[in-house]
């Protein structure tokens, strides 16, 4: 060991891979969230950009569709739990993608169908994908401006991996949109 390395562990805390995403977070202890698992160091990373996210709402056009992008592609990243709120909050967050990447629904849009789209009961959708191409750490990681691309890139990559659930969520939306499941 040479002089300065215990400093340098004290600063940089250990990695691990966050078991339902795939990132690599910091290993930390800390805070949660109630339902959807994720490793304390992935949850400080989605919190983290909080502030970032309020922004592009407020002041880009298209920022409230990146920040439900956010919301969405995270909760459908971390839908190990069995759970019923989580089951919903997974078969919710994938509608919305649903809607947004085939559909062009706006971030508004689906904010306010989302109200009509929750308190129902949806299936565990298994095979969950092991792993996801773009995480909550690559958009942490990128610049400012380029932040907006990365979770665009994060949405279409969360998507994807859920491919083998497609046809089921598509059918969850058209039965939900059928019955005046949208906004007006």
């Amino acid at each position: 060991m040479t002089p300065g390395d215990e400093q340098m562990d004290s600063v940089m805390p250990a990695e691990v891979r966050c078991s339902n995403c795939g990132a690599l977070v910091p290993d930390i202890a800390g805070p949660v969230h109630a339902y959807m698992h994720a490793a304390p160091g992935c949850w400080a990373l989605y919190t983290a950009l909080e502030d970032w996210k309020a922004a592009q709402a407020g002041g880009r056009p298209g920022g409230v569709d990146i920040g439900v992008h956010l919301v969405d592609s995270y909760a459908a990243q971390h839908a190990a739990n069995a759970e019923r709120r989580n089951r919903q909050s997974v078969a919710v967050h994938l509608m919305s993608l649903c809607a947004a990447l085939e559909h062009g629904r706006s971030g508004a849009w689906r904010r306010r169908a989302m109200g009509a789209w929750t308190h129902r009961e949806y299936r565990l959708l298994e095979p969950r994908p092991p792993a996801f191409d773009t995480t909550i750490r690559d958009v942490a990681d990128a610049p400012g401006p380029a932040r907006p691309g990365v979770v665009q890139a994060m949405a279409e990559a969360t998507w994807g991996a859920w491919s083998v659930h497609h046809s089921q969520i598509r059918a969850w939306l058209a039965e939900i949109m059928s019955r005046g499941g949208s906004p007006s």
